[in-house]
């Protein structure tokens, strides 16, 4: 039990300073977030089967930390036993408060590990909850990971204090990557599937900085840099990921000194009352300097009301622009019309951005690609007529795909839902050889995941 102990600490210290910070300011109400926690550590313990010994120690000891009462843990479950479907995409306020969803990081990677090390549903889920909080985070995943087995062994790392260093609502994953050479990050960016025509974009960026890097060093005139870009397209086409790729590309010729994304949204740089907007705004440019913000879904910033604190934000934006114009680089993000138009809401703004790059949904043949990648990652592999199955499958999805269609995400989700699929089937043999745990047969494809 004491290791048990030890892990909830870990997980939950300083959580009630950030857990009032989040009600104070209106967030959300207290049995909203307890609500959340108990979801993940429900779909965490469940993932592999029914709850174990260890996994509902851990459940309590959480519920003790936290100071719930019996009646109080079961209104909790009963909440979330009576959603009509489990996905993650409940998690609504980690999903605007990503040091909440540090949080429920740490919870999830607890309880899948609270019973020994993962096994392959643990580690899609949590692969799948990583995406969909933090997009590409492999780096700090693999650092909880770490961090949890120490705490059995008494040997914590610096992660968690690290983690907690970042505010409420900055939205940022600011873990700094070692230098990487320019060489290095084009071989990742042409290693990512599809995107051709992003490719071409960054890669004529790229040549263009160059020269200018060039001649300034001959000390020749140079056009005025603008490193600021707009990234228009629909959610998981691969917006972030190549939003962090540039910010290594830009410290990687010299344009940036740290070279780290700081990813935000609406909720992250408005705030509730007036003047609160700028000093929220404000901090966030503090962390991105030296590196990128990366707003996501910028255009919700600019409403066509004048009670909104969003043109606030988009004020102090500009500003601060011009007065770190040289440690400064944003990319703003969202649908294409939405973006065109926001960008046109300000002068200050249009003078800036004048790099447009557009992710294109992702195609039926590179959704499979996408999804035949994660199989090889998680030790499965595709039977021919699962195959043919699969595709059929993401041929039907980007034909009734519109706006908002989850292309990566949706990989995933299928990628997840299969393994369950899968799993239910297994059960009916009485004995398992490695090739039927690894295969992917066309019977778990179902016909509930095609509609």
């Amino acid at each position: 039990m004491d290791n048990i102990d030890k892990i909830t600490k870990y997980c939950l210290d300083n959580f009630g300073d950030l857990k009032n910070q989040l009600i104070s300011q209106n967030h959300a109400s207290e049995f909203e977030i307890d609500f959340e926690i108990t979801y993940v550590l429900f779909l965490a313990s469940h993932i592999d089967g029914e709850l174990g010994y260890s996994e509902n120690q851990f459940s309590g000891s959480v519920g003790d930390f936290l100071g719930w009462s019996e009646l109080y843990a079961s209104l909790l479950t009963s909440k979330v036993l009576k959603q009509p479907s489990y996905h993650i995409e409940h998690l609504k306020i980690a999903d605007k408060h990503k040091t909440f969803g540090y949080t429920l990081i740490k919870l999830a990677y607890s309880m899948a590990l609270i019973d020994g090390d993962l096994n392959i549903d643990e580690r899609a889920f949590i692969g799948n909850l990583k995406d969909f909080l933090f997009a590409d985070s492999n780096e700090i995943c693999t650092k909880l990971e770490t961090d949890i087995k120490n705490v059995f062994d008494g040997k914590m790392s610096n992660l968690s204090t690290e983690l907690e260093q970042n505010d409420l609502d900055d939205g940022s994953v600011n873990i700094q990557d070692e230098d990487v050479s320019l060489e290095v990050c084009m071989d990742e960016l042409d290693g990512l599937i599809g995107l051709d025509d992003v490719k071409d974009e960054i890669k004529k960026l790229v040549s263009y900085l160059n020269i200018q890097k060039k001649r300034r060093e001959l000390k020749l005139s140079c056009t005025n840099l603008s490193l600021h870009m707009v990234f228009t397209g629909n959610p998981g086409t691969g917006k972030t990921t190549v939003a962090r790729l540039v910010a290594k590309i830009y410290k990687a010729l010299g344009f940036l000194k740290k070279g780290h994304l700081v990813e935000t949204d609406r909720s992250g740089l408005v705030g509730q009352y007036i003047g609160h907007t700028e000093i929220k705004t404000s901090e966030v440019v503090k962390k991105a300097l030296d590196g990128i913000l990366f707003i996501d879904e910028a255009y919700s910033l600019h409403k066509d009301s004048e009670n909104d604190f969003g043109q606030e934000a988009i004020d102090t934006l500009v500003k601060r622009l011009e007065d770190h114009r040289d440690r400064l680089v944003v990319i703003a993000a969202g649908y294409e019309k939405e973006m065109h138009e926001f960008i046109d809401s300000n002068p200050g703004m249009r003078s800036r951005f004048n790099t447009y790059v557009n992710f294109l949904d992702y195609s039926p043949k590179e959704l499979f690609k996408i999804f035949a990648l994660m199989t090889k990652e998680n030790d499965y592999h595709l039977d021919d007529s699962a195959s043919e199955k699969l595709l059929q499958v993401f041929k039907s999805a980007v034909e009734k795909a519109g706006a908002g269609f989850g292309n990566g995400r949706f990989a995933r989700n299928l990628f997840e839902q299969i393994l369950r699929n899968q799993a239910l089937r297994l059960t009916e043999i009485d004995t398992l050889t490695k090739e039927d745990l690894i295969t992917i047969k066309a019977q778990d494809i179902q016909s509930s995941v095609l509609d």
